[in-house]
């Protein structure tokens, strides 16, 4: 399938239509419906996916489309995911495909321009953050990890017989690498290693 990004002034549409080949993912009337969805997504701003299926494209709904799509070209098609985003006149929006559509990235940054937007685009393709900051990682993510961390500490034959206290706090050190690998602005930039995305 395809993944697309399409930017309208303020607003901004990242979606993904699946089929079953790449021969497919790249006919034009597969890759005609994406881009006539992704305008209709972006000038309706549906709610959801019931909704987004339901939009008018020229006389039939998406989901219709996507049925007589399928009957012409021979293969399963399905409209997956979409999100419409929203930006302020003092924002950028970022977006990055890879591979051709294999991988959309889409973000907003605060400040910045629109090169710097377009690499923290790519490196959210590249890298697949969970999170911008430590915050946004999900707390059970990070108690799962620090308990594979202890394990591991634990089996190691030269820390045994160390007390758990000192366990714990070799696990929150190896945290920060964990971090390093989850969290976008920790991340060492893909462009130049000697960087990472805060700096």
């Amino acid at each position: 399938g395809l993944a697309t990004v399409k930017v309208d002034g303020n607003k901004a549409v990242i979606l993904e239509v699946n089929c079953e080949t790449d021969f497919v993912a790249s006919n034009e009337n597969f890759t005609g419906f994406i881009d006539e969805l992704a305008e209709a997504l972006l000038k309706n701003n549906p709610k959801d996916m019931d909704e987004a299926n339901n939009l008018d494209l020229g006389g039939e709904t998406v989901s219709e489309r996507l049925i007589s799509l399928t009957a012409k070209i021979g293969e399963k098609l399905s409209f997956r995911r979409f999100e419409v985003v929203e930006k302020k006149d003092d924002e950028i929006f970022g977006s990055y495909l890879h591979l051709g559509g294999k991988i959309a990235s889409l973000v907003v940054l605060n400040g910045g321009n629109d090169e710097v937007a377009k690499d923290v685009a790519m490196q959210d393709a590249a890298m697949s953050p969970v999170g911008v900051t430590r915050e946004d990682i999900p707390e059970e993510m990070v108690e799962r990890e620090k308990e594979v961390i202890k394990e591991q500490i634990k089996n190691d034959e030269k820390n045994a017989k160390k007390p758990e206290d000192v366990i714990e706090k070799m696990a929150v050190g190896k945290l920060n690498k964990f971090y390093k690998e989850v969290c976008l602005v920790e991340q060492t930039f893909v462009k130049n290693p000697d960087l990472t995305i805060k700096q």
